[in-house]
């Protein structure tokens, strides 16, 4: 059961919930208990992935999450996000809708564009069933034209067709080179699990999504908090001690 609460205790179980109280204690943790990370390859200072485990953990091994995702396999990329390997039965459902599609006009688009170029899908995927890991370049082929340029996605459509396959999971991204995500099968990427029906695909994200929040704003303007965060009270930063006084390091490199 949930139950309500004012604004200031909303305020301390969300701090809370999000490990901004100094809780944080592995990157795997955290992950966990903020259900994912944003991942994006562009880095001004740090990637935003970086950026979000280093405000719970402070200064962090970052070659931590590429081991989780790529050589432990605690962590999987869906959709330009990270998520725990028990997520996965949630995300293929989203995995099977796409598949699906709907009545929408990018639905509609997306069907035509998977017609038009039927060849091309089949050769990435036998090139994959054959050789695979690949970079997108090991992909690229005549049957698959620049086309004419698209305001999101410019005329990369190998590139499209790639996150479409993604999206419906039909290929998967087994680790990257630099910037660029390496492509294999599914089965060779992710572990065996169930597939749960869309509708309670949905509403398992919501529980997770209010568990992560950890308060959310009822309609009529009342704050709920979620059962876990019931009796607990949101924890004081740690006292720096005489050795940790000094400013904090980024554990990652920073260029100038």
């Amino acid at each position: 059961m949930t139950r309500v609460v004012g604004q200031e205790q909303a305020r301390r179980i969300a701090v809370r919930a999000q490990l901004l109280d100094g809780s944080a204690s592995t990157v795997l943790d955290t992950v966990r208990r903020l259900g994912f990370l944003q991942m994006d390859p562009i880095a001004t200072v740090a990637t935003p992935q970086q950026l979000v485990l280093f405000s719970r953990l402070g200064p962090f091994d970052p070659t931590e999450l590429d081991r989780l995702l790529w050589k432990k396999r605690k962590l999987f990329e869906y959709d330009a996000f990270i998520y725990p390997v028990e997520d996965l039965p949630i995300q293929r459902a989203r995995m099977a809708k796409f598949r699906r599609g709907g009545k929408l006009k990018r639905d509609e688009w997306i069907r035509d564009f998977l017609r038009e170029n039927a060849r091309f899908r089949r050769h990435v995927l036998r090139e994959l069933e054959a050789s695979g890991p690949l970079l997108s370049g090991d992909l690229e082929h005549d049957m698959m034209p620049p086309g004419v340029g698209h305001r999101w996605w410019g005329d990369r459509h190998v590139r499209l067709m790639l996150d479409i396959l993604a999206a419906r999971g039909e290929i998967a991204v087994a680790g990257r080179n630099g910037k660029q995500r390496v492509w294999d099968l599914p089965e060779r990427v992710f572990p065996e699990s169930e597939t749960l029906p869309w509708r309670e695909a949905e509403r398992e994200l919501e529980r997770r999504k209010q568990r992560s929040l950890g308060v959310w704003r009822a309609r009529n303007g009342e704050w709920h908090a979620h059962p876990e965060y019931r009796s607990r009270k949101a924890r004081k930063p740690p006292k720096s001690s005489k050795r940790s006084r000094s400013p904090r390091k980024w554990a990652v490199p920073i260029r100038i």
